[in-house]
């Protein structure tokens, strides 16, 4: 008897929704709160989870804003102020048309229904598409309205195939109509004539390169350059989806330490500070995990070995224009390549080398290194507060939710999340590969 949040089975991911439950007599009240957690770090004393744990910040912040209307809601009907339905419909959140949000409707009705079956996998992709197109994972189903699906379905047709996108419209339509049925909302899913996609349209497909992937292209590398190209890719998905002018102006931010000791060790937190041009947001990104700092070391050597610049024995010039190196002349900590970035001749003669090369081993461009760091994120269903800091979306509201003593534990939350990401990608098995295959070519 009484009112409280406990923990469901664990899922696959090894980890269990809370669920909130009120019971008095035959008369039973359950309700997804849509967040997930390791059982390791529930505090079933305090509802509420451990602080190291990832999004604790976030999380538990949620969690005593659930707790306390909880509390407040059942004193209440104890107290005679509310009916039993009263209760519900206050624990819930609204009524019987909108206390359901999408997110718990698939871990719950539609995870029973397709438990174990390919359907249910496709069924999550169609909701995190969802999820994607809002900017927020905070979508009720009475939010399902044909003017949200419009949006959807527009998105959509900018970056995904014909297929995909009849695919993801079928499915959240057959999502909206089984809420329907259940009478969680008033209106079933009409399908309109604008949201139909002609076959073999040209439409902008989002490409990622999966581990297993890029661990079979490897063994394709014949030379040093296809060599840096592997390394390249790997060095740009371990720094969080930064870009080629990235690399090239790192040596200007690294080496930044957060404490005042100048000889701080491997174990401190060592970072590059880097400003996103399109976001204008600043990136702490973390480069102490092992094996981002050998990358850069080892490609610092492999490029200084092809990009050396070569001297006219005759006129004792340089071959190529221009006063500078395409190198530093000496190694320091993030110094790949030492040519001004304004320079767009040099800049695309490099890099046009290294591009051809990564299409031809792994079939796509360096760009999508940034959003296979990003769907990776999503595999691990980190929080889309910590996925947007990783990767320097701008997103007024983290401020908002955070205190400035707080952006410390936020910091760490996205250090740990960015390593999860790293080893869920399993960046030393691929490393290692690269490296082997080079010490194979005699490099």
């Amino acid at each position: 008897m009484g009112v409280g949040l406990y923990l469901k089975p664990v899922n696959k991911d090894g980890r269990s929704l809370i669920y909130l439950r009120a019971k008095k007599g035959n008369q039973t009240f359950i309700k997804t709160t849509s967040l997930k957690v390791k059982p390791s770090d529930w505090l079933s004393r305090n509802n509420q989870i451990k602080g190291t744990a990832i999004d604790s910040i976030i999380v538990n912040r949620k969690l005593t804003e659930i707790t306390n209307n909880m509390n407040l809601a059942w004193s209440l009907y104890e107290s005679g102020s509310y009916t039993w339905d009263e209760l519900c419909v206050k624990l819930g959140g609204g009524n019987a048309a909108t206390n359901e949000n999408l997110q718990g409707f698939l871990e719950t009705v539609l995870k029973a229904k397709y438990d174990n079956r390919n359907s249910y996998n496709t069924y999550e992709g169609v909701v995190q598409a969802v999820f994607k197109e809002a900017g927020t994972d905070k979508i009720l189903l009475a939010d399902l309205t044909n003017e949200f699906i419009d949006k959807c379905v527009q998105g959509w047709k900018k970056r995904l195939s014909p297929t995909s996108v009849r695919t993801y419209l079928t499915h959240l339509g057959k999502i909206k109509n089984l809420a329907y049925q259940k009478g969680l909302i008033s209106e079933p899913f009409i399908r309109r004539d604008e949201w139909k996609v002609k076959r073999g349209s040209s439409i902008k497909i989002v490409e990622t390169v999966k581990t297993e992937d890029f661990l079979e292209a490897i063994p394709k590398a014949n030379d040093i350059y296809d060599i840096q190209a592997l390394f390249f890719y790997l060095l740009m998905f371990c720094l969080r989806g930064l870009y080629q002018a990235d690399i090239v102006t790192m040596h200007k931010y690294a080496n930044n330490l957060d404490i005042n000791d100048s000889e701080a060790g491997w174990d401190k937190r060592r970072f590059i500070k880097h400003e996103r041009s399109k976001s204008g947001e600043l990136m702490e990104i973390k480069i102490n995990i092992y094996p981002t700092h050998s990358i850069i070391a080892v490609l610092a050597l492999l490029v200084e070995r092809t990009h050396k610049q070569k001297i006219n024995k005759r006129t004792g010039k340089p071959f190529v224009k221009g006063n500078y190196d395409v190198i530093p002349k000496k190694m320091s900590e993030g110094w790949i390549f030492a040519y001004d970035i304004n320079d767009t001749t040099v800049h695309k003669n490099v890099w046009d080398v290294y591009q051809k090369r990564i299409k031809k081993l792994l079939g796509k461009p360096f760009k999508t290194a940034r959003k296979t760091f990003e769907s990776y994120a999503l595999k691990l269903a980190i929080s889309q507060d910590i996925r947007y800091k990783l990767l320097g979306h701008a997103n007024p509201t983290i401020k908002a939710h955070y205190q400035d003593w707080e952006w410390d534990e936020l910091k760490q939350q996205v250090d740990e999340a960015h390593e999860l990401v790293l080893k869920e990608y399993r960046v030393e098995d691929i490393y290692k590969a690269i490296y082997g295959r080079g010490k194979e070519l005699g490099l």
